[in-house]
């Protein structure tokens, strides 16, 4: 039984995905230090020229009961005030459509947000997804963004499914005051 343990434990480990540095070297640009008054502000909720991604859904793989229409919500509030969490508001002009939080650490330039992972072993059944994102800002004050997502499941010790992607954007920081807050009824 031990040594079941410590072959699951080893797997663990040796399959676990994303580390903050792995996702810091696939961004471009070089991130300024992290501080709250840096993170806090006002960015676009999506790219130009992308009509498939946007800054709400990228925070929602940590909450998928929030995902949104891409074509609700032009900007994004994030507030970074508390040392292990952020808030985010989705607004569509001066009308906030939708708040989450999610929880976090800082960690170098960045900040960690690894909500929804999980690890699952089953005799001869191991089932692991990891969800990583780092949030940061380059010189301009824009949000860079990392995200890693994967999902591994292996019988006994042979790969049967995986399935991993590494997603890096930029979002435009439109300004450093929230809109006034009139609620959509």
């Amino acid at each position: 039984m031990k040594q079941f343990f410590t072959l699951l434990l080893m797997t663990f480990f040796i399959s676990s995905c994303y580390t903050s540095n792995s996702l810091a070297k696939r961004i471009n640009e070089n991130p300024m230090v992290l501080t709250p008054t840096a993170l806090t502000g006002l960015y676009e909720n999506r790219i130009e020229g992308d009509d498939e991604n946007s800054l709400w859904n990228d925070l929602c793989l940590h909450n998928k009961d929030k995902k949104q229409n891409i074509a609700e919500g032009n900007q994004v509030f994030l507030s970074y005030t508390k040392g292990n969490e952020i808030t985010a508001e989705l607004y569509q002009g001066e009308f906030l459509i939708d708040t989450m939080t999610l929880p976090g650490k800082p960690k170098d330039k960045f900040f960690t947000i690894r909500k929804g992972s999980h690890f699952f072993s089953l005799i001869f059944l191991t089932s692991i997804q990891s969800k990583k994102t780092i949030l940061g800002n380059d010189a301009n004050a824009d949000l860079l963004v990392a995200q890693g997502h994967s999902h591994k499941t292996m019988l006994m010790e042979d790969e049967a499914i995986d399935d991993a992607e590494i997603f890096t954007a930029v979002y435009l920081r439109r300004s450093e005051q929230r809109p006034d807050r009139k609620v959509l009824k």
